[in-house]
């Protein structure tokens, strides 16, 4: 289970992805909307979305193109996991599939990290816009990135955490840790250090992976995360 306040967040934050109610996330059977600008949506999708079904429970609620909403809600009304081949079946074309994560309870407990810490503001982080830490800082949305932890070893940065306000209440956490220094418990640690700051500070953190990550989803877990919903996005193949 997740804590209350924390999952709220996540289906207010969803209802405005897809387009629905908050209440929607909650029913047995399949919803189907028709896709429209996604007003208030996080930041990294598209305005409107071809195909886009969000899961929380046992139904899913789904965003589909007006002119294919009959078809794919006729085709995938009764359908308990929405599958990929039944999408391309539909000649939708999946872009994604994620796994989304919520802190456990009220907080997420820090892990002892093996080297030394350090909590960045955007001004510490504004020269760490490199390959390296693309999961942790996004180049196209700078403006987004609102914090970060970083490991070292001395002076060298080993693996950093940065934190993306990708939605009006919730931050999104990206973890890297240079190749040599991985199975250390640098993520975990890390990922729970920048998850109970951002409690600290009043907002909502997650987590996302795609669904065939398993070192990134191990992550999550071991850092006090629990699975809390999925997503996937689909383009259709015009």
């Amino acid at each position: 289970m997740t804590n209350q306040r924390f999952f709220e967040a996540a289906i207010r934050q969803s209802a405005r992805d897809v387009g629905c109610r908050p209440e929607d996330f909650l029913l047995r059977e399949n919803s189907f909307f028709a896709s429209v600008r996604r007003k208030g949506a996080k930041v990294f999708y598209p305005e409107t979305s071809d195909f886009f079904a969000v899961r929380y429970g046992l139904g899913n609620a789904v965003a589909v193109r007006a002119d294919k909403l009959g078809e794919v809600s006729e085709a995938l009304g009764d359908s308990d996991l929405i599958l990929p081949e039944e999408i391309a079946s539909l000649g939708f074309v999946p872009q994604f599939e994620s796994i989304c994560f919520l802190p456990a309870g009220d907080d997420v407990a820090p892990l002892e990290c093996p080297f030394k810490t350090r909590l960045l503001a955007p001004g510490d982080f504004s020269e760490l816009y490199l390959p390296e830490w693309s999961n942790a800082l996004c180049e196209k949305r700078r403006q987004c990135d609102k914090i970060a932890v970083g490991a070292y070893d001395g002076e060298r940065l080993v693996g950093l955490a940065g934190a993306s306000q990708d939605a009006e209440e919730m931050l999104q956490i990206g973890i890297d840790v240079i190749p040599e220094y991985r199975r250390r418990g640098i993520a975990a640690a890390l990922t729970s250090l920048l998850a109970h700051e951002i409690i600290r500070q009043g907002q909502t953190p997650f987590y996302s992976c795609h669904w065939s990550n398993l070192p990134s989803f191990k992550n999550a877990v071991r850092a006090g995360f629990v699975p809390a919903w999925t997503e996937i996005q689909a383009k259709y193949a015009d």
